[in-house]
């Protein structure tokens, strides 16, 4: 599954999916919304021809720690 391979390799993901289970919702549930989120970062970067940054909007003190 790639979106398992996303939430445990990228920490933005992974945050995001931690999160979602802390607020009891159930496993497939936060698994398509992980989904979707890529699904919509996946068509921004397509659609702007940008590539992935995995910091993207992060200051560099927040980068950095």
């Amino acid at each position: 599954m790639g979106i398992m391979s996303a939430v445990r390799f990228d920490e933005n993901f992974k945050d995001f999916y931690e999160k979602l289970l802390a607020n009891h919702k159930h496993t497939t549930q936060a698994q398509i919304a992980v989904m979707r989120k890529v699904i919509i970062i996946a068509h921004s970067l397509y659609k702007n021809d940008k590539r992935y940054e995995k910091n993207y909007g992060q200051s560099k003190k927040e980068s950095n720690e």
